[in-house]
């Protein structure tokens, strides 16, 4: 289902500052919203090149990024 959305909106999340293409993105989880679901982070650059999942966590399991985790 996430792969699937990514695929047909790969432009949906917010580029990470200084990192090149990277994104980020809140997904919902079954009947949590997106608040109390996933964050996902990948790299998209163009229509022409794979999208490229690289991490997903719980809300719950980590705030934000730390800069050196962005890089």
């Amino acid at each position: 289902e996430l792969i699937d959305f990514l695929a047909a909106n790969p432009q949906v999340g917010d580029e990470i500052p200084g990192t090149g293409g990277v994104r980020k993105m809140r997904f919902g989880a079954k009947g949590k919203g997106k608040r109390g679901g996933a964050r996902v982070i990948y790299y998209w650059y163009s229509d022409d090149a794979p999208i490229y999942a690289l991490l997903a966590y719980g809300k719950n399991e980590k705030v934000d990024l730390k800069p050196d985790e962005a890089k």
